[in-house]
């Protein structure tokens, strides 16, 4: 009898050990699992930020559908200044600007343009035109004209037009799976944009991509998703706070900031 109460005893204990760990460590598994798919999901919604607020550049408003969005970043190109030199303190004392360079250079290529056009006289006067103009630059030390004639550019701004996904992502994400929440067996992030008129006449556009927690930690998600109860606590700590109950990021931040 005695045997049988200390094998009894043993199990109790076996199992009371076994209730104590578990409630101790599901938390911490589920924080663990949580941050990793929480990273995941915060990335995506960044890469969506990206491309919105270039399609907001380009567009003048955001986009509202993720099959327009993944074409835009396939297709898209990125405006890149290239720059050469910078004005001396001397230039900017002779109220040169880079505005006013560039202008400068823009005159000076229409007239050698022009000239190529014409003839006789007139193609004369163009190209002496085009000629005083790149020989004012090569005196205010913005160009260097070689002894061939060729023009050594000590100060440029190009724009240069890029990929916009080899620019953004440099290859790192697939644009037609931009939508998909990570671990949510392939449900898509909820995406709205929206028009606000203010008082001064002003528009403002924004925009918001979010997802539930639901979708990513909860049966649904992979793997049967995470802790019930767990999930139910961090809810019921969203509903507390008067927190969204999930992730999301619109035009301005994310709620994870």
């Amino acid at each position: 009898m005695k045997k049988f109460v200390n094998i009894l005893l043993a199990i109790c204990i076996v199992a009371l050990i076994y209730i104590v760990y578990g409630s101790i460590m599901n938390p911490i598994r589920f924080e663990n699992e949580k941050k990793f798919r929480d990273k995941a999901v915060i990335q995506t919604l960044m890469d969506i930020k990206a491309a919105q607020t270039e399609y907001k550049y380009q567009h003048d408003t955001y986009c509202d559908n993720f099959d327009s969005l993944a074409e835009f970043i396939k297709v898209g190109k990125l405006p890149i200044v290239k720059k050469i030199g910078e004005l001396t303190d001397d230039q900017m004392e002779n109220n040169w600007t880079e505005e006013k360079v560039l202008k400068l250079y823009a005159k000076a290529q229409s007239a050698e343009i022009e000239a190529s056009r014409l003839t006789g006289r007139k193609a004369a006067q163009k190209q002496y035109e085009a000629d005083t103009l790149w020989q004012r630059a090569a005196t205010e030390g913005f160009i260097e004209i070689l002894e061939d004639g060729t023009k050594n550019f000590l100060f440029s701004r190009e724009t240069e037009f890029v990929s916009l996904y080899d620019s953004l992502y440099k290859g790192r994400i697939n644009p037609d799976s931009l939508r998909y929440v990570p671990f949510s067996n392939g449900k898509e992030f909820e995406l709205s944009i929206a028009t606000d008129s203010a008082k001064t006449g002003v528009v403002n556009h924004s925009f918001e991509a979010k997802t539930l927690f639901m979708t990513y930690l909860g049966p649904e998600s992979e793997d049967g998703g995470l802790d019930k109860q767990e999930l139910i606590n961090l809810l019921e700590d969203c509903d507390d706070r008067g927190r969204y109950r999930g992730m999301k990021v619109d035009n301005n931040s994310g709620n994870w900031e």
